[in-house]
C-alpha cells in the first residue's frame, strides 16, 4: 500500500497522465473527451490546494471567464454558460501542464502527436479503400467526383478537423526530422509526412491543403530559409496551375460555391457581433442566435476573428490581449536568439498555421486540435532553452 501512495503522490504519476492524455487524443473523439475529462478533474482535485495559486497565476484569464459568465446568462446563452465550465478545466489544466512540462516529456508529446497519426493514416485510408471498392469504384474517386460521399477523418469528428490536424502533423514531423539524431526517428518522422500528405488529399478539404503548405513553408523557413523560398516559388506556380486546371484536387472545382457558402456563414456571424459589438454574446453566439438572421445554423461563423467577436465582444477580445500579452512579448525575445531558433520556429509555425486555418474554420476550438496545439504552445520559455541545447 505505501508504494501505491508514494506512486500517487510522485511528479511521475502527473508525467503519466498527460502521456495518456495525449495517447487519448488520437482515440475517437468521444473516448479521448472522457479520458480527458476524468483526467482533469482528478488533477484538480489533487491540487485543490493550488487552486487559489493556479487563479492568481491566470488572473486576467479568470476575469475573462467571470466576464463571459456574465455576459451568456444576460442573454440567456446557456450553451455558452457550459462552454465557459470547460474553459475553466481547461485552463487549470494547462496551468498544471505548464508546471510539470519538462524537454524530454515535451518531445515526448510530440513524438505521441507526430508518430501516432501514421496508425490514423492507415486507418482513414483503409477506410476509404474499402467504402469506393465495396462501392463499385476505383481508388481515384475522390478526384473524379464533385461532392465525394466518403471523405477521410480518422477519428476526428469531421474531415475539416482531420485536415488542421495533418497540417499540424507536418509542422511536428518536420522539427522531429531536424531534431532527432536516430535515423530510425527520422523515418518515422518521414513516414508520417508521406501518409499525412496522401491522407490530406482524401480529406478533400480545400483549405487544409493551403493551410498545410503554410505550415511546412514556415518550418522550413526557420531550418532553411532559402530552401523555404524555393519550395514557396514553386507551390506558387502549383496553385497557378490549380487554379487554370481547378479539377487537378478533389472538390476545387466547386470552390465558388464554397465561397458563396462560406460568405454567408460570415455576414450571418458579423449581424449576430453587430447586435453586441461591446460585450458580445457569450461562447457559441452563432449556434444560439443564428435565428436572428438566418433560417440554417452552424455549430460557429467558420471565421475564428468573426467567430470570437460573436462570442466575447470588443471588451472580451481587450481582456485576452490582456491575457496573453506577457506570454507573446516572451517569445519575441526568444525569437531573435539563434540556440532557440528549431523551437520558437516549431511553436510560431504552429500558432500561425492554426491563424491561417481559422480564416475559414474554427477547428481549432476541438478538444483534439485545442490539446494539441496548447501542449506546445504551453510550455515555459526555460523549458525551450534547454530543449534547444539537446
Amino acid at each position: 500500500m505505501a508504494s501505491w501512495k508514494e506512486l500517487i503522490k510522485s511528479e511521475r504519476l502527473e508525467e503519466s497522465l498527460f502521456l495518456l492524455m495525449s495517447i487519448s487524443v488520437l482515440l475517437p473523439f468521444y473516448i479521448g473527451s472522457a479520458i480527458i475529462l476524468v483526467t482533469t478533474l482528478y488533477l484538480i482535485y489533487r491540487h485543490r490546494i493550488d487552486l487559489g495559486q493556479v487563479i492568481r497565476t491566470q488572473s486576467w484569464l479568470f476575469i475573462f471567464l467571470i466576464y463571459c459568465f456574465v455576459v451568456a446568462i444576460y442573454f440567456r446563452n446557456y450553451i455558452g454558460t457550459a462552454v465557459i465550465a470547460i474553459l475553466f478545466l481547461i485552463i487549470c489544466l494547462f496551468t498544471f501542464y505548464y508546471r510539470s512540462i519538462t524537454h524530454q516529456l515535451f518531445l515526448n508529446h510530440l513524438k505521441i502527436f507526430t508518430w501516432g497519426s501514421i496508425p490514423l493514416a492507415l486507418m482513414a485510408f483503409v477506410e476509404y479503400a474499402h467504402y469506393v471498392l465495396t462501392h463499385g469504384y476505383d481508388l481515384l474517386y475522390i478526384f473524379k467526383y464533385h461532392n465525394p460521399q466518403t471523405r477521410a477523418e480518422a477519428t476526428f469528428f469531421n474531415p475539416n478537423y482531420y485536415g488542421l490536424y495533418i497540417a499540424m502533423v507536418m509542422v511536428m514531423a518536420i522539427y522531429l526530422f531536424a531534431k532527432s539524431k536516430r535515423s530510425l526517428d527520422r523515418w518515422l518522422s518521414l513516414i508520417a509526412i508521406v501518409l499525412n500528405l496522401v491522407c490530406l488529399i482524401l480529406t478533400a478539404s480545400r483549405w487544409s491543403i493551403p493551410t498545410c503548405i503554410v505550415g511546412i513553408v514556415l518550418m522550413v523557413f526557420f531550418l532553411k530559409p532559402k530552401i523555404a523560398w524555393l519550395i514557396g516559388f514553386a507551390l506558387a506556380g502549383g496553385f497557378l496551375t490549380l487554379f487554370i486546371k481547378p479539377d487537378l484536387l478533389p472538390r476545387f472545382t466547386t470552390l465558388a460555391h464554397a465561397f458563396d457558402d462560406r460568405f454567408a456563414i460570415w455576414y450571418t456571424g458579423w449581424q449576430i457581433f453587430l447586435t453586441s459589438p461591446l460585450i458580445g454574446r457569450g461562447p457559441m453566439a452563432y449556434v444560439t442566435f443564428y435565428y436572428l438572421f438566418a433560417d440554417q445554423g452552424k455549430m460557429h461563423a467558420h471565421q475564428l476573428l468573426i467567430d470570437t467577436l460573436a462570442n466575447y465582444g470588443l471588451v472580451g477580445i481587450m481582456l485576452l490581449v490582456m491575457a496573453f500579452s506577457h506570454y507573446f512579448r516572451k517569445m519575441m525575445d526568444q525569437l531573435f536568439k539563434a540556440e532557440t531558433r528549431l523551437e520558437i520556429g516549431l511553436m510560431v509555425s504552429m500558432l500561425i498555421t492554426v491563424l491561417f486555418h481559422g480564416m475559414m474554420d474554427v477547428g481549432i476550438f476541438w478538444i483534439q486540435t485545442g490539446y494539441i496545439l496548447l501542449a506546445i504552445l504551453a510550455v515555459p520559455f526555460s523549458m525551450i532553452e534547454q530543449l534547444a541545447k539537446e
